[in-house]
């Protein structure tokens, strides 16, 4: 893929009473209090360069570090900076609704000297004081990701438009139901679990979905109301689906607003057997390759460009150390829906290089 060659546009906004709507809904998805919280764990700060004196010290703040997707984040900054010639140094939080871990991190990177900063914001409010004020001090801040609400913190954010990924994923979920004969007058429901409530991402992907969906699907096909939380944790994901299925006999159809959630709902539906259901999510992790790829189920992903999230991210750092102002605030780096049909297709162009 060339790097240059990837569609850069501006992203759209969200009203904020969808996101008023989205935090009423999920059950506890209110952020702990620093007073509330006990100190959570966290990844410390690992070098993923070779480090040598005089070359830029960049500091990457990520959500977490236990998927596939964020692996693919990693790769490409880690390539990035060899490429570079820079120093780069890597922490997360354990889960991905841990801002208080991030602004830590943060606050060490800045006590650090670091001369640029990546970020992948586990919180798309909390973290906007922090990050302007670190930026004020002529640090560069690029995200990855995820945006912050302040878009006066930070330099520019490469990311998926993931309001439009959320409106492919709706699309692929009603082409899939009509191709699998269920009737515009059967009773369907969507249910919907996602990592954390607090990001935009999230927020956007959902925002997406249903205003497709209400502008598509029959009426009598619905997204249930209740929309689960797992915080990055494939385990709880899993129980979440297997709860969904218990509770409602009429899910047809599971979404998976990102990768670990996705991932929890592949593990339910395989333990459960419930190839009656189909799976749309986000990202090719192994476990959910397996279902696309398989005859006897009904899956589809939407998977995104990561790997140049990290990878433009951080020669963009490079760029603005060199007195270079970014050309857009928002980049977005693509997206593609995977299914039984293309899959193949999609396997080959990542083989050999995880990109």
């Amino acid at each position: 893929m060339n790097v240059g060659s990837i569609k850069r546009k501006k992203r759209k906004y969200l009203c904020v009473a969808f996101l008023l709507c989205i935090q009423s809904v999920v059950s506890g998805c209110g952020n702990k209090t620093p007073e509330q919280s006990a100190a959570p764990a966290y990844y410390e700060y690992e070098a993923v360069t070779e480090i040598k004196d005089g070359q830029p010290d960049i500091y990457v703040v990520l959500k977490v570090l236990t998927s596939q997707y964020w692996q693919d984040i990693v790769a490409g900054i880690r390539d990035a900076g060899t490429e570079a010639g820079c120093n780069v140094y890597v922490g997360a939080a354990a889960g991905e609704s841990d801002w208080e871990s991030q602004k830590f991190l943060l606050e060490e990177a800045e006590q650090a000297g670091a001369d640029a900063v990546i970020l992948a914001p586990g919180n798309s409010s909390a973290l906007s004081e922090t990050v302007s004020s670190l930026h004020s001090q002529g640090v560069p801040v690029i995200l990855v990701d995820t945006i912050l609400n302040d878009t006066d913190s930070f330099d520019t954010c490469y990311m998926t438009d993931n309001l439009q990924a959320g409106e492919l994923a709706a699309e692929e979920m009603i082409r899939l139901l009509r191709e699998n004969g269920i009737s515009e007058d059967a009773s369907v429901s969507i249910a919907i679990q996602i990592t954390s409530a607090s990001s935009q991402t999230v927020i956007d992907r959902l925002a997406g979905f249903n205003q497709y969906w209400s502008a598509n699907a029959p009426k009598k096909w619905i997204v249930l109301d209740e929309v689960k939380k797992n915080d990055g944790d494939s385990s709880i994901a899993q129980q979440n689906c297997m709860d969904f299925l218990e509770s409602y006999p009429d899910v047809k159809g599971v979404f998976g607003c990102n990768n670990s959630s996705t991932v929890g709902f592949v593990n339910g539906l395989t333990q459960t057997g419930r190839q009656d259901v189909i799976l749309v999510g986000f990202d090719y992790a192994d476990e959910t390759a397996r279902l696309v790829e398989s005859e006897d189920w009904q899956a589809s992903v939407v998977v995104q460009s990561q790997y140049y999230m990290g990878y433009d991210g951080l020669m963009e750092a490079v760029e603005i150390l060199n007195g270079h102002a970014p050309e857009y605030k928002f980049v977005d780096t693509g997206t593609r829906v995977i299914n039984h049909e293309n899959y193949l297709t999609y396997e080959q162009s990542i083989t050999g290089d995880g990109k």
